[in-house]
């Protein structure tokens, strides 16, 4: 087993399983909880009293999760997979499903899920971040968090190696293993992976306003922000930088990504070497560039292959200071900010979540 790995849970030695009394709770007719949580038919899991699985002569209660789907993610596609979260995990976990009803309203139900062995993220990177700030605010180490990534972006499932086929995200779940990552936090709010200041969040902002009109995702989506932007109203930012002990640094700049991850954007490796678990955080800081110069480099950022050019300055950090005297765009986990100043610091191990058993990150 690989160090910092714990199994998540385990088949019997010989494959063989028996649900034990098994049925299907009946719905329940009570008033909603404090979010609108309630057990529906064919989406509520067995009741718990009879959630026992002989393996091995013993028995064992299946796993306690709560299923926080957002219906508005994927341009509201992701709505459409309330009724299959039965389908995958009925009699393999004791589940309540909550759908979301607006922006931070996961965190709010992430903030009260002590008790919980486990909570899955159904959306995009927006809807991660907010159960990660849910669990964190809530100084929740216990609950695990596991991704089924249907979002348009989908940065943080892809660097924990979680599939984007939905069948396949939830067995890697079902028989995945437990892994405590960092966090990074700036001006107090947490994000899991990515934080980008300049030219590339001005990208996310305006690919936030068209993903619904242009009906794409992934890089498809932010490369057509990008060059919207590129040929509208491009432009560069005055900063001062300081990096952990270093002294300030005054300087024009495209862009600066303080990442927990390789990519974002939907798949632009713009820190290919960033690991989630090694308490750094990864600084990419582009130096004033045209869009002349952009262009012909935007293939190499997508694959990662850009840390030679001599406008780009990586290297591992722990804390970053960012002022301006302007307001800054900024997006952090795909969520937009804006700010003048920003304080960029890593947490170490501050998240535990669920990743594919060891052999399949090998």
């Amino acid at each position: 087993m690989h160090p910092g790995l714990k199994p998540w849970c385990s088949a019997p030695k010989d494959g063989f399983t028996i649900l034990q009394n098994l049925r299907l709770s009946s719905p329940e007719k009570k008033n909603p909880g404090a979010f609108g949580t309630s057990r529906q038919e064919g989406i509520s899991s067995p009741n718990l009293e009879l959630l026992k699985i002989k393996t091995g002569g013993s028995f064992v209660e299946l796993k306690k999760a709560k299923i926080i789907l957002n219906p508005a993610a994927n341009h509201g596609e992701t709505g459409k997979l309330a009724g299959k979260m039965g389908e995958l995990f009925s009699g393999k976990l004791d589940f309540d499903l909550q759908l979301t009803e607006g922006p931070k309203h996961a965190i709010e139900v992430a903030r009260d899920l002590f008790g919980y062995d486990l909570v899955i993220a159904v959306g995009g990177d927006g809807t991660a971040h907010e159960v990660v700030n849910g669990l964190t605010l809530s100084n929740n180490k216990e609950t695990a968090l596991g991704l089924l990534p249907t979002g348009s972006g989908n940065d943080f499932g892809r660097a924990l190696g979680i599939s984007r086929n939905l069948q396949e995200a939830a067995r890697q779940i079902l028989e995945g293993k437990e892994k405590l990552i960092d966090l990074g936090m700036v001006n107090g709010v947490y994000y899991a992976n990515s934080l980008g200041i300049g030219f590339d969040a001005r990208v996310a902002h305006t690919a936030n306003k068209i993903k619904d009109e242009v009906k794409k995702t992934g890089i498809p989506l932010y490369l057509t922000a990008l060059f919207r932007i590129l040929f509208t109203d491009y432009r560069c930012f005055g900063v001062s930088i300081k990096i952990d002990a270093s002294d300030w640094i005054h300087k024009t700049i495209t862009l600066v990504a303080i990442n927990n991850g390789p990519s974002y954007g939907g798949g632009f490796l713009v820190t290919p070497k960033a690991l989630n678990n090694d308490g750094f955080l990864d600084l990419c800081l582009v130096d004033e560039l045209s869009p002349a110069q952009i262009i012909p480099r935007l293939p190499f950022v997508i694959a990662g292959r850009h840390e030679w050019m001599r406008q780009v300055h990586t290297q591992r950090i722990k804390r970053l200071v960012l002022r301006s005297e302007e307001e800054l765009p900024a997006h952090l986990d795909g969520e937009l900010m804006t700010g003048k100043n920003f304080l960029v610091e890593s947490i170490p191990i501050a998240l535990k979540v669920i990743v594919p058993p060891a052999d399949e990150r090998l």
